[in-house]
C-alpha cells in the first residue's frame, strides 16, 4: 500500500511540474518538452520488472489522462504497454549502467510515439500527425533521453521510499534443537 501511495504522490508531483507554466516555456522555446512521467515509469519498470511496470504504467497513464485533453484512456493503455516492454529488460540488462537507462528510455519513448501516432491518426486529421511526429520525434525524444540519466540517478537515491520490499522475518527462537 505504501508503494502505491508513494508512486501516486510522485506522479502527481511530476504532473504538477509538467503542467506548470514555467515548464511550458520549454515547449514554447524548443517545440516539445521532456516527458517526466515516462522517465519515472521507465525507471520503475526497468528496476522492478514487467508486473510492476504494467500496474504502475496503468496508474500513471490514467492520472495523465485525467489532466490531458486527449482521448481518455489512451495514456493508460500506452503507459501500460511501455511498462510491460521496458520491464522485459529488467533481468536482461545490468540496471546500474547509465547507457542501459538511456536505452530503455529510448525504447519507451519510441513505443509512446508509435502509440500516439496510431491514436492521433484514428481520432484526428493527418496534419496533427505530422506535427506530432516532428515535435515528439525530433525534439521530445532527445530531451527525454538526455534528462533520463540524471533522473535515474535521482530516482535511484529515492528508490527505498518509492518501493519498499518487505522482508520475511523468520523467528528461530521457537524451533527445537535436536541433540542425540
Amino acid at each position: 500500500m505504501k508503494r502505491i501511495v508513494t508512486v501516486i504522490i510522485t506522479t502527481l508531483i511530476l504532473l504538477l511540474i509538467q503542467s506548470s507554466p514555467a515548464y511550458d516555456l520549454i515547449r514554447v522555446a524548443l517545440g516539445a518538452k521532456p516527458d517526466l512521467l515516462l522517465i519515472f515509469l521507465v525507471f520503475i519498470a526497468f528496476r522492478y520488472g514487467s508486473f510492476d511496470g504494467i500496474i504502475y504504467g496503468f496508474i500513471i497513464g490514467l492520472l495523465q489522462d485525467i489532466v490531458s485533453s486527449g482521448t481518455f484512456g489512451s495514456y493508460a493503455i500506452i503507459f501500460l504497454n511501455i511498462g510491460f516492454f521496458v520491464g522485459f529488460f529488467n533481468t536482461r540488462i545490468f540496471i546500474k549502467q547509465i547507457a542501459a537507462g538511456i536505452f530503455v528510455t529510448l525504447i519507451g519513448y519510441l513505443i509512446k510515439i508509435i502509440a500516439l501516432f496510431l491514436v492521433t491518426s484514428i481520432y484526428s486529421d493527418l496534419s496533427n500527425v505530422a506535427v506530432l511526429i516532428r515535435s515528439e520525434l525530433l525534439v521530445g525524444l532527445p530531451l527525454t533521453v538526455i534528462l533520463s540519466s540524471p533522473a535515474f540517478i535521482l530516482f535511484e537515491k529515492l528508490a527505498p521510499l518509492i518501493y519498499d520490499k518487505q522482508k520475511i522475518h523468520v523467528d528461530d527462537s521457537t524451533s527445537k534443537e535436536y541433540s542425540e
